[in-house]
């Protein structure tokens, strides 16, 4: 029988916080009551931190994990994607006995039904974002997180007080927000206080009378990055104030027509 060499104790006795796989990419089929189920191509990232006293960490445990998982939500009626990573990461820590966090991230393309201007019916992309952390010792134990990130137009003022917009710049924001056990927050939800936030949402299809209206919407509320996550950070404690005590982490990015840079904000809230 070969000695596991994992085991062993290392030349270098330094511990580290992340060490596992990244760009795990599997098909999900999420059941949902009386519906069609949801499918979704994501990318999975675990960890678990390595204790000074090991050498390195088995990450096959990990995809074990993650397959097992996958293939067991199949067989549920309903399956909340909230918990997807909260059963991850819990069945993780149990294989890896030497750590106390495990980390799983998932992000993926959802698509939507969205208005345009006009009131027509169109497919939209946006990110969907869950992660969950596990502690072995440590309450609580799993600590989950749910998220999405949409594109969307930004028209930065010409300077601050200015009377018209300046620059338009194509934006990404995101929003995500720690839920309790036994709680669930709509991915609708968190997509509507995102949009909202902008000087405009994108689209994938405009008529032209509906691109000249989604502009002159746009002119009515410029925004730098920084007035997008204040905003953002606003809505989430009026729509989400059920999450009381939970924390909520906006970030926006824009890139400017005009300029070689990108402008970036982020903040973040306790929910109270």
């Amino acid at each position: 029988m070969l000695p596991d060499v994992q085991t062993r104790a290392p030349d270098i006795k330094i511990s580290l916080t992340r060490v596992g796989v990244s760009e795990v990419r599997k098909l999900l089929k999420i059941p949902r009551n009386g519906d069609r189920p949801i499918v979704l191509l994501a990318n999975f990232s675990c960890f678990v931190d390595l204790p000074s006293s090991q050498k390195g960490t088995h990450m096959s445990r990990n995809l074990e994990a993650i397959n097992e998982i996958i293939e067991e939500i199949v067989d549920k009626p309903v399956y909340e994607l909230e918990g997807l990573c909260g059963d991850m990461v819990r069945e993780v820590l149990k294989r890896h006995s030497y750590a106390s966090r495990c980390e799983v991230e998932m992000e993926s393309q959802l698509m939507m039904m969205r208005d345009t201007p006009s009131g027509k019916k169109e497919q939209e992309f946006v990110k969907l974002i869950a992660r969950s952390t596990a502690y072995r010792n440590k309450k609580p134990s799993i600590e989950r997180e749910i998220g999405a990130e949409v594109k969307g137009l930004l028209l930065h003022p010409h300077a601050k007080g200015g009377p018209s917009p300046g620059c338009g710049q194509t934006a990404e924001a995101s929003l995500v927000i720690q839920i309790p056990e036994g709680s669930q927050v709509k991915i609708e939800e968190i997509v509507d206080v995102l949009e909202s936030a902008m000087s405009s949402k994108a689209y994938s299809f405009l008529t032209e009378a509906e691109e000249k209206l989604a502009l002159l919407n746009a002119c009515k509320s410029p925004k730098s990055t920084g007035d997008a996550v204040d905003d953002i950070l606003r809505e989430a404690e009026k729509r989400f104030a059920h999450l009381s005590g939970m924390k909520a982490t906006a970030k926006c990015r824009a890139r400017d027509s005009l300029f070689t840079f990108d402008s970036y904000a982020e903040g973040e809230t306790v929910i109270s």
